[in-house]
């Protein structure tokens, strides 16, 4: 009777250590995500890189100090599938690893450290004589049509805690020589800054309406190409036509800024 109860528990002890290790193999499966050559993500018989599904760590032990609004950031491991050697590790506020906090680290394929990084959130109390306001946000524009603009004043970032931003901005601009005078133009706008780097921009002044889009560097400065329609074109300054442009963006609030996705 003993060895029939040995042999049923052997079985049993068996069929269970298979069922845990058919189970981890699907869990771990689960908790890997691949990407392919271009960092998009995949499945395992295209991809070069491959990710453990990140964890949460409190923010004040992965970085050793405290962020507003953040109590906790994602511990982002990267890895190189042919010899499973560690890519990249750092944390981000996000599960997607996009906006990085603290030191992060990109490696080769020989463990050789490529490029190490500080994203650093932490105040800084030692304040300096000058320093750009958080918001809102400092802009300088210079654009071309029938006649060159100047124009200069702030943007307010709407819309600063996602990824596409909203600038809502207030100016003045100075339009080159008519007939040897120079003329002065408000200016009010909204322009949509999209993750893709890509903008959508329209504004007015007293004399004229526009419409500009093209390409956005992290929104520290648009390239645009657009047009402009005077109200009168009979009253001068008209400024009208095709136009070019090319905005500047300056502050310090790391939120207006999108910031470069390395990994």
């Amino acid at each position: 009777m003993k060895a029939v109860v040995t042999s049923i528990f052997k079985k049993k002890y068996i069929y269970i250590s298979i069922l845990f290790l058919f189970t981890s193999k699907i869990s771990a499966q689960n908790d890997t995500i691949f990407f392919d050559k271009d960092w998009k993500i995949s499945n395992k018989v295209t991809a070069l890189y491959y990710r453990i599904k990140p964890l949460k760590i409190k923010t004040k032990d992965a970085v050793g100090y405290k962020i507003k609004n953040t109590d906790s950031l994602f511990v982002i491991k990267d890895y190189y599938l042919n010899n499973n050697k560690i890519q990249f590790q750092g944390y981000s506020q996000d599960y997607n690893g996009d906006y990085l906090v603290g030191r992060a680290k990109w490696y080769n394929e020989n463990d050789g450290t490529i490029d190490t990084r500080e994203f650093d959130y932490k105040e800084n109390y030692n304040t300096p004589k000058f320093k750009f306001p958080d918001w809102p946000i400092l802009y300088l524009n210079y654009s071309i049509a029938d006649k060159s603009l100047l124009t200069a004043g702030l943007e307010f970032c709407l819309d600063c805690q996602n990824k596409n931003k909203i600038f809502l901005g207030a100016g003045y601009g100075i339009t080159n020589s008519y007939n040897s005078r120079y003329y002065g133009l408000p200016d009010v706008h909204l322009s949509v800054n999209s993750e893709y780097f890509l903008f959508l921009k329209a504004g007015s002044s007293t004399k004229n309406a526009y419409a500009m889009g093209g390409i956005t560097l992290f929104n520290a400065m648009d390239l645009g190409l657009g047009y402009s329609f005077p109200y009168n074109k009979e009253k001068i300054p008209t400024y009208q036509g095709f136009t070019t442009s090319i905005t500047f963006r300056i502050t310090n609030n790391k939120n207006a800024y999108n910031q470069l996705k390395v990994m």
